[in-house]
């Protein structure tokens, strides 16, 4: 599962990398594999990781499985095929398995709209509630972007919340036009099984995957990754600040797209499972025409050319919770998965019969990429093109571009209290800015981020639970605060996704109740030029305003003498008091103009 993420700048001081290996079960030999280990080795000292697995299998053995260095780097605790990582967007696979399932039940038809299993999703298009398959759904055709910041900054343990947003959200391509990753329609899915089945989708992962295929060291969610003994930490490696260890991100009601927890113990499991067309142990587990369908491709991937960085790669498509390319003229299925602190990638080779799973506790690394690859070219003996080793951290990094703060050219164009406030979108949520030591913070369900100024009204977000921030470091997202025409804060932008338009949310008004007698005062007859203007008490104990011609306004307290005007964005009325504290005019505040008005 990749997200989108806030890099978090915590200095430690962090072991070297070491491998470290403990079989419990004795992996049939290949010679091809012999002498490997320096090799993988040298892998993650190149990408300064912390620690990940490996597992190969061929046919139905597993043919190697090792670990290598620290699941745990403070206490020095080695990775061995036992230790428990969080697979993120692996995940996906299983989750399509199970409708493959319920389809051979004849509980569902993959070519039929997914309103006709969940009735409750709903597109702002009622179009899309007739035409998007739950096939479109399984190979990201549905026509929208991703949307991640609305399950990642915006948590919410029920999906049936979720699936709500989903109707505020828009499709930025015709149904069928593009593939765009979205991890909500992967939700929807998991929500399908468990209206066609009666039971959680937590349920139907272990009485339909788990148990069969004997997976006992495969759990779902944080919390349950949390409570085994052999878990592994995540960690994240920037060049600033070296390795930092991350805190791990709860998946609940986005679970169907990545919540799922195992090791390469079991993964080879799964592996051999669909290298025998869904059969294990000479059993079958995933029905086999789903399995033919699932790695076949449905959706083409832009981009699947060869080029410098990857000239091996002739094709990308999309099957079902499966990515299919041609690896060096061999046809490769696989699936990666990133959630912080973890990277994963599950392959393999249908025509050759053989599957290789890499579980890394470093976020968004290279690292189960790399091994992969030279795993893959050492069983089917390729020579595969070599490069100078790049130095520690150079592959990895963090892309995120540098900027020297003492570049900013420009101050805010309002003191820093205006920026202040609740904000909110639809399909996504709220959240709150509130001012700290003249500074802003964004506070979310999961985390608070620090706002610093970069240039005018734009500003970059870092993790505040980090105790040092370098400035230096920008993320590549950015907040912009926007102004009305009457020059009033009242949006923000966030931009975060480079195949979606920035995302705009709109300021809650603030709620001020005066009293009765605080707002007596006000009350009266004023005339503006030739034109007469009352405000009046209602019985409500709520201000209105009567203007001739006009329906009456409701004035809502922005502060003890400015109101809003219920209903009309940008329009307000300040009261005018004189040097005895009496009210004496009103200003009527319009996007063209204000307008003063004496009271009589």
């Amino acid at each position: 599962m990749t997200v989108p993420r806030i890099n978090r700048w915590i200095s430690c001081l962090c072991c070297l990398i070491f491998a470290a290996v403990a079989t419990a079960q004795t992996p049939a030999k290949n010679n091809k594999l012999e002498k490997i280990d320096a090799a993988l080795t040298d892998i993650l000292q190149e990408a300064q990781g912390a620690g990940f697995a490996v597992a190969v299998v061929e046919k139905d053995k597993v043919i190697f499985s090792k670990g290598f260095g620290c699941r745990d780097m403070t206490r020095k605790l080695p990775v061995t095929e036992h230790t428990r990582f969080a697979i993120g967007s692996c995940t996906k696979a299983f989750t399509s398995t199970l409708l493959g399932d319920l389809r051979k039940e004849g509980k569902v038809d993959f070519d039929k709209p997914a309103t006709t299993y969940l009735p409750a999703l709903d597109f702002s298009d009622s179009y899309l509630n007739t035409q998007v398959t739950l096939r479109d759904m399984m190979c990201h055709r549905t026509g929208f972007s991703r949307y991640d910041l609305a399950w990642y900054l915006f948590e919410t343990d029920s999906r049936d919340s979720l699936l709500k947003r989903i109707h505020y959200m828009k499709p930025n391509a015709p149904l069928r036009a593009r593939w765009q990753y979205n991890n909500f329609m992967f939700m929807v899915q998991g929500m399908v099984v468990e209206r066609l089945t009666g039971q959680s989708w937590e349920q139907n992962i272990a009485s339909r995957v788990f148990q069969p295929l004997g997976m006992s060291e495969s759990s779902i969610g944080t919390i349950a990754l949390t409570a085994e003994e052999e878990r592994s930490h995540g960690y994240e490696f920037s060049r600033e600040k070296g390795i930092n260890e991350m805190k791990y991100h709860p998946i609940v009601a986005m679970g169907p797209a990545g919540a799922i927890n195992s090791t390469v113990t079991d993964m080879s499991k799964w592996l051999i499972t669909w290298i025998h067309g869904g059969k294990y142990n000479g059993k079958e587990i995933i029905p086999a025409d789903y399995v033919k369908e699932a790695i076949s491709s449905q959706m083409v991937i832009p981009g699947g050319e060869p080029d410098t960085k990857t000239p091996y790669i002739q094709f990308a498509n999309y099957g079902l919770g499966w990515m299919l390319l041609s690896y060096r003229g061999h046809y490769r299925v696989e699936h990666g998965g990133n959630i912080d602190g973890f990277t994963a990638l599950t392959t393999f080779y249908p025509t050759d019969s053989i599957g290789i799973v890499v579980l890394s506790n470093q976020n968004n690394s290279a690292i189960p990429t790399k091994v992969t690859n030279l795993i893959t070219d050492r069983l089917l003996g390729i020579a595969a093109a070599t490069s100078p080793k790049a130095k520690p951290g150079k592959k990895d990094e963090d892309p995120a571009p540098h900027r020297d703060s003492a570049s900013r050219a420009h101050p805010a164009t309002h003191p820093v209290a205006a920026f202040a406030g609740v904000f909110k979108n639809d399909a996504y949520g709220n959240f709150d800015i509130s001012v700290k030591r003249d500074s802003l913070f964004a506070t979310f369900p999961d985390v608070t981020w620090y706002l610093n100024q970069e240039d005018y009204n734009i500003y970059s977000p870092y993790d505040a639970a980090d105790t040092a921030i370098d400035v230096k470091y920008k993320s590549n997202m950015r907040v912009q605060f926007l102004m009305n025409n009457s020059g009033d804060i009242d949006r923000l932008s966030f931009a975060y996704d480079p195949s979606g338009d920035p995302v705009i949310f709109e300021r809650v008004p603030q709620q001020v109740v005066l009293s009765a007698a605080s707002l007596a005062p006000f009350v009266g007859a004023y005339k503006m030029a030739s034109m007469p203007i009352q405000i009046k008490l209602s019985d409500k104990q709520v201000l209105t305003m009567i203007v001739p011609g006009q329906p009456v306004y409701t004035l809502e307290a922005i502060d003890g003498s400015t109101f809003r005007i219920q209903g009309l964005k940008e329009y307000k009325v300040k009261f005018i008091r004189d040097d005895k504290d009496k009210v004496v005019a009103l200003t009527s505040i319009q996007p063209i103009g204000s307008f003063r008005a004496e009271k009589e």
